[in-house]
């Protein structure tokens, strides 16, 4: 009897356990289910150092880096326009979506030329909407302008040696 009392109260202190167990499982799925808000912020900062590096490749004719750089940025901006943001009720998305594409198009069209007075004009194109962008989204504080130096240091923009920055 005592022994049958025994195995008895170990089932039960099981059984407990395991339910405390499933619950706080429970508890981790449903923080994980609800919803994040997206990183605008660190998508934006992305944007910009994409664009400051295209910009800087661009500048040493190393027009297979603009080129990864300007995929990048598109990637990026697919991402942002993809989350249908809708931040301090501004649709930020929809904005990019109806802005950026065509400044971008144009970047990317002078990169494929490898041309580099149609690179400048094109990259001050995309700083213009980027700004206009900004005042759209009553973010007319944050002003981007054409990078006089990289902020990167450890990293050469020149084509490499032998390749003539090619495509």
């Amino acid at each position: 009897m005592v022994l049958a009392m025994i195995l008895a109260a170990v089932a039960l202190w099981g059984a407990v356990a395991a339910s405390r167990r499933v619950f706080r499982l429970e508890e981790r799925v449903k923080a994980l289910e609800q919803p994040r808000p997206y990183p605008l912020g660190e998508q934006m900062g992305y944007l910009q150092r994409y664009i400051e590096k295209l910009y800087f490749a661009g500048q040493a004719q190393n027009w297979e880096l603009a080129d990864f750089y300007a995929r990048e940025l598109d990637e990026t901006v697919e991402d942002i326009m993809s989350a249908k943001v809708v931040k301090e009720g501004v649709e930020v998305s929809k904005l990019m979506t109806t802005m950026l594409p065509p400044a971008e198009q144009g970047l990317q069209e002078a990169v494929q030329a490898r041309d580099p007075e149609l690179f400048q004009t094109r990259y001050g194109a995309l700083v213009d909407t980027c700004n206009a962008c900004h005042q759209e989204a009553k973010h007319g504080f944050m002003n981007i302008t054409i990078p006089d130096r990289p902020s990167v240091t450890n990293q050469s923009f020149a084509p490499e040696r032998g390749t003539g920055g090619g495509l």
